[in-house]
């Protein structure tokens, strides 16, 4: 499930080391005092694997020396764990104003709190199933318990189109093959239904039965699999499932999710065109791998009309939901 994080300053100059003595100091100051942590510390500085530059990641275990380079096992926002080289992580604490503040965060912060959509005790994902922001509509005339008048709308920022925009994992089993187990079929219902609807499961059961047999890369990670989508409905029906109602994407522009648009503004749904991105879940687990869904490259997704990053959209939308100033 989409997860909540908590505000915090990312790193956006330092490097850390991966070998030498400059490596071993860094273990030291800044992965051991983090490991175990319950928030999110560190900050991919390009891109590995599937895992996008700028990603916020946890560290789990103390590094892993492998001829001379250190790895951290690390887990993303998404539940996904991670072997990443030292030198692909950026120093914590040590942020810079125009790289190192996450594009959600300073969405949330500088957009939708600053003109006063979102309410400014609510932290960054304020709403219970733990979107990245909500939005005050006080057109609606619900009150809501915890001392904000109007319906709060459940919103979620992705920066540009290397966002996951879906993921579940499925397993392995001798006399299932691969699946979709209850729990997570319960957990996200209608990206479930996707998948299968797609062909996924079938066309790792065809071509991909013997886990052991995988094809892998130098890290000894089973590749990536990568089947291209005709459309988008992958991604709106994972945004269902976490009962979102605004999507915003950075150089992209602002949508509607849902059956209509909640907002009353005539924001448009997502279209264009995916592609499915199916990986060993992380390295050794070879029984199980992730199912995540993204647009197909920078054209994978139409532009909104709509532009929350515009500050004439912006104002125009808050007349909508009933904001006088």
């Amino acid at each position: 499930m989409i997860k909540p994080f908590k505000n915090f300053i990312v790193e956006g100059r330092g490097l850390l080391a991966s070998s030498g003595k400059n490596a071993e100091d860094h273990i030291k100051k800044y992965i051991e005092p983090h490991i175990g942590s319950k928030e999110f510390t560190h900050v991919t500085s390009k891109d590995w694997h599937d895992l996008p530059k700028g990603s916020r990641i946890k560290i789990t275990k103390h590094p892993v020396n492998i001829e001379g380079k250190y790895y951290v096992h690390a887990t993303d926002q998404y539940e996904n764990n991670h072997f990443i080289p030292m030198s692909r992580l950026h120093k914590p604490g040590e942020a810079n104003k125009n790289e190192g503040i996450s594009y959600e965060q300073n969405f949330v912060e500088n957009r939708m709190k600053k003109h006063g959509l979102m309410p400014q005790h609510l932290s960054g994902a304020g709403s219970s199933s733990g979107t990245d922001f909500v939005m005050e509509n006080r057109n609606k005339k619900i009150l809501h318990p915890a001392t904000v008048n109007g319906n709060l709308l459940n919103g979620e920022a992705k920066n540009g189109h290397k966002a996951n925009m879906g993921q579940l994992t499925i397993h392995f089993h001798p006399k299932k093959g691969w699946h979709i187990s209850d729990a997570a079929r319960k957990l996200r219902p209608e990206y479930a239904k996707q998948i299968e609807k797609a062909g996924i499961l079938k066309h790792l059961n065809k071509h991909h039965y013997y886990p052991e047999g995988e094809k892998r890369t130098a890290s000894g990670r089973a590749e990536t699999i990568i089947v291209k989508h005709p459309n988008l409905e992958p991604a709106h029906s994972y945004l269902k499932d976490h009962h979102v109602h605004v999507l915003h994407v950075g150089g992209y522009g602002t949508y509607s999710v849902g059956d209509k648009d909640i907002t009353g503004h005539g924001l448009p749904q997502i279209s264009g065109k995916g592609a499915w991105h199916i990986r060993e879940k992380q390295k050794g687990n070879i029984y199980a791998k992730t199912v995540a869904f993204q647009l197909d490259g920078v054209n994978g997704l139409n532009k909104s009309h709509v532009d929350l990053d515009k500050d004439e959209d912006l104002f125009n939308f808050k007349k909508t939901l009933g904001h006088k100033d």
